[in-house]
């Protein structure tokens, strides 16, 4: 019987290798580390990121009592679904979509926790991981009326250890309603900006702005197509939106209208300088 707390990451990539690097020290944790290349989890060993390692989750999922899953949607869903777990243990996700995720989710015998932690970069995989990638962001975490307190009380320590600095508690269905605002529809934008050949030529002809609005559009596309058709109901719902929003400019622009046009750059810019105070 370990005594000691135990953690188990599964997938060191970007995520999962800078939760398990930001993580280190936590109740004084032993971290293991699941990943299906061989060369992340000796990358991971030799950096003394994770204590132990494999290919196959199984050799840690009955010692671990906090399961991180660090995958895709649909390969987390198979994982939680698949695996059998310590009893008791604190199993959560970093999925960026959360209603999906739980409505298929079938394993009666877990602890689940839906989490989000609000931070990434361009780069991808273990190489890129960094112990800093959560300080100062965000972690949403969608707990049901089925989720004990302790489940919460726990992932609150993780993301204030990691470095946190809000934590928000939101339904599943809130939290894929704000981040189809938020985060998908973002990413939407930017790629739809680079979905025109100007931007070829676009060298010496912006100060910044181009670069700023399109930064996320360098995606992982696999990942995100995945987001989008899980939660297309409200990133379809934000995408309506916002094209009403840009009809209102063209229907300034074709009506010759410079007071209309302006109240309303007046109004957006209003509720800018009302978000960031």
């Amino acid at each position: 019987m370990e005594d000691r707390f135990n953690i188990l990451i599964a997938g060191l990539g970007l995520m999962g290798g800078s939760l398990a690097k930001a993580l280190r020290g936590f109740k004084n944790a032993k971290i293991f580390g699941f990943d299906t290349s061989c060369e992340v989890i000796n990358s991971a060993l030799s950096d003394g990121v994770i204590d132990e390692g494999d290919t196959k989750a199984e050799k840690f999922l009955l010692r671990a009592d906090l399961v991180i899953v660090c995958l895709y949607p649909d390969l987390a869903i198979r994982f939680i679904n698949d695996n059998k777990f310590k009893k008791g243990a604190v199993v959560t996700d970093i999925c960026g979509v959360k209603q999906y995720v739980l409505e298929n989710i079938t394993n009666p015998d877990i602890v689940f926790i839906g989490g989000h932690p609000m931070a990434g970069r361009e780069k991808t995989g273990y190489s890129a991981s960094i112990p800093d990638l959560f300080t100062k962001a965000s972690y949403i975490l969608t707990p049901t009326e089925k989720t004990p307190d302790y489940a919460i009380s726990l992932m609150r320590e993780v993301a204030e250890y990691i470095g946190c600095r809000q934590i928000t508690i939101a339904t599943p269905e809130n939290h894929d309603a704000m981040i189809a605002y938020t985060s998908q529809l973002m990413h939407v934008v930017a790629v739809a900006l680079c979905d025109n050949e100007l931007l070829s030529s676009s060298v010496g002809y912006s100060a910044g702005s181009l670069r700023d609005c399109t930064r996320v559009a360098d995606l992982n596309a696999e990942m995100w197509s995945e987001l989008f058709m899980e939660n297309k109901k409200e990133l379809t719902e934000r995408i309506n939106e916002f094209e009403k929003s840009m009809d209102t400019i063209k229907k300034h622009l074709a009506a010759n209208d410079t007071s209309g046009l302006c109240e309303f750059l007046k109004s957006a810019a209003k509720r800018k300088r009302d978000f960031l105070s």
